[in-house]
């Protein structure tokens, strides 16, 4: 991708996949609430550890209907599956300042339900919407823009997002901050996503003429294509090696983001600076993928990807020398940097290595596996916090006055291993989990021809 295309859809590409890119940043552009989703619930709710417990069910959700959405979609249309999803998603959204209004346990519940029907809606768009692109351009002969399309998706949805976080700002600081107000920011961002499921509803599904089985898929039922996506995943040594690679890394970076905005806040970070902090992170968004592609060109896929949970690895180890805020703040645009330039690169190679007729089916089998992982981070994320929970729930400001200015620095944050506060020590530990990726990226390398497939 060295050419003058590289950072901007030519007529071809525009007219292929230009309204996928568009229905993603304008879905992204109205998603107010996203800096701002777990720190609401970490504020909100009567625990501090009950914040955590919406995002495991929706992983466990994720989890359970990964596979047989995916299925689905293969058999029944990845468009239907993905516009299903969408529409189910946006419910969430609008459900969320009612379950939070709840006290006691019901507010627990009434969450939780929340996040379960966003989570099903997650997974009719997984797996689903990937293989809608990837079969459209192969329909076309145009399998040369697929790695450019996993990098450029997540460009708009940045650029997207910075919109998002410009638009936060202007109504945080521009209005009397009241529960309203803020409770507005997740029907705003519902209303967007049900706007870009419209736009794309006018997107055509093709299928290859010709699909690259690896064996016929025997029987009519969702079993068979279930066993396809395992089958095809097992018996190629690059898609598996890639896959546990992925699933490792899923696991790496499942509660991070959660980790940082604690850290932040604790240590006196105004919430509402949480808006900035996503516009520079969707800036280096637009960006970041792009430069993973043009590097997985010229020095090959398998590099750049080990090369990618290195660094990070290397760069938390600020932790244990207790930095100031404005380094965290450092770190965590860093990290998001690293991340923005490994996944796009993983994704484009795992599809390339999937058959068109198991496409969805296999990601959707890789995404389920990731989101055990991911189930998996998030468990131990709550147990940690529960275990400290009376300590953090002192130490966190009051959701009208963080979102106010008025939050000051937290110094009485409970800590853990190596004397490093809980928030630290999680990101600490999480990232560096992600190093155990490489040695299967390396028993997997991917050859040339398989990164550069023209």
């Amino acid at each position: 991708m060295s050419d003058q295309n590289a950072y901007w859809p030519d007529r071809a590409e525009r007219q292929l996949v230009g309204r996928f890119y568009l229905a993603e940043g304008f879905s992204e552009v109205f998603n107010v609430v996203f800096p701002f989703r777990f720190i609401y619930l970490y504020m909100v709710m009567e625990h501090p550890e009950w914040a955590v417990v919406p995002l495991f069910v929706e992983s466990a959700t994720v989890l359970l209907m990964e596979i047989p959405t995916g299925a689905v979609a293969d058999r029944w249309g990845r468009k239907l599956s993905v516009i299903s999803g969408g529409v189910l998603y946006a419910v969430s959204l609008l459900f969320i300042p009612f379950a939070v209004s709840q006290s006691g346990t019901m507010q627990l519940w009434a969450v939780c339900a929340s996040f379960a029907v966003g989570g099903l809606g997650q997974t009719l768009i997984s797996g689903a919407e990937e293989a809608w692109v990837v079969d459209n351009l192969a329909s076309a002969g145009r399998h040369d823009l697929i790695d450019r399309y996993f990098a450029r998706i997540r460009s708009f949805a940045s650029f997207g997002g910075v919109g998002a976080g410009c638009l936060a700002l202007i109504i945080l600081l521009s209005a009397n901050i009241t529960r309203p107000i803020l409770d507005g920011l997740w029907y705003l961002a519902a209303l967007g996503f049900l706007a870009a499921v419209a736009m794309a509803a006018t997107i055509p599904e093709r299928r290859p003429a010709q699909e690259d089985l690896l064996e016929p898929v025997q029987g009519p039922g969702l079993l068979s294509q279930l066993l396809q996506g395992f089958r095809v995943i097992g018996r190629t040594r690059a898609l598996a090696m890639l896959a546990i690679a992925i699933v490792i890394a899923a696991f790496s970076g499942s509660i991070a983001d959660e980790a940082f905005d604690i850290s932040m806040v604790t240590k006196g970070l105004d919430a509402r600076a949480l808006a900035p902090l996503g516009i520079l992170t969707d800036l280096i968004g637009i960006v970041a993928p792009l430069v993973g592609v043009v590097l997985a060109r010229r020095f090959g896929a398998s590099r750049v990807l080990v090369a990618f949970l290195i660094l990070p690895a290397t760069l938390v180890f600020v932790f244990f020398i207790a930095p100031p805020l404005w380094a965290i703040v450092g770190v965590y645009l860093l990290l998001a940097f690293f991340d923005d330039v490994w996944d796009p690169v993983a994704e484009a190679n795992l599809q390339r290595l999937i058959p068109s007729s198991s496409r969805a089916t296999a990601g959707s089998t890789v995404n389920q596996v990731s989101g055990l992982a991911n189930l998996g981070g998030i468990g131990l994320f709550a147990l940690l916090l529960g275990e400290h929970s009376e300590a953090l729930r002192e130490a966190t400001p009051d959701l009208i006055a963080a979102f106010s200015g008025g939050v000051v620095s937290h110094p009485h944050v409970p800590t853990g291993l190596f004397g490093l506060p809980v928030p630290d020590l999680v990101i600490v530990v999480f990232v560096l989990s992600g190093v155990l990726a490489i040695p299967f990226l390396l028993l997997g390398r991917l050859p040339k021809a398989t990164e550069q497939k023209p």
